[in-house]
């Protein structure tokens, strides 16, 4: 499956960091910076809040969305639904953008 599939990231979806994607936090922010032949793209930086990092920091490519978004509402005090559908979108955001790919069989 491309890292850049157009097919939806679901609850039942499992994802890994891309193996050339390096996360970052500096001055107060989060980024996320995908680093090809030893250079950062600059280009390419994703910057995200600290619910996000908290998400691609758990990208372990075992955990399901559903089981990060459960996490999620726990460590931030939301709602599991709210959770779930920030928890989607940022992943669908990510996959996008080519910074993590969907573990076959998922």
């Amino acid at each position: 499956m491309s890292s850049r599939d157009a097919s939806p990231v679901t609850p039942a979806s499992v994802l890994r960091p891309a193996p050339d994607v390096v996360a970052r936090a500096i001055a107060g922010e989060n980024l996320l910076v995908p680093v090809r032949s030893g250079l950062a793209a600059i280009d390419s930086l994703f910057t995200c809040n600290a619910a996000g990092a908290f998400l691609f920091s758990r990208l372990d490519g075992r955990a399901t969305a559903s089981a990060l978004a459960r996490d999620l509402a726990a460590a931030f005090d939301v709602a599991e639904s709210v959770a779930l559908d920030d928890t989607l979108i940022f992943l669908s955001d990510l996959r996008a953008s080519g910074l993590v790919t969907e573990v076959s069989g998922s």
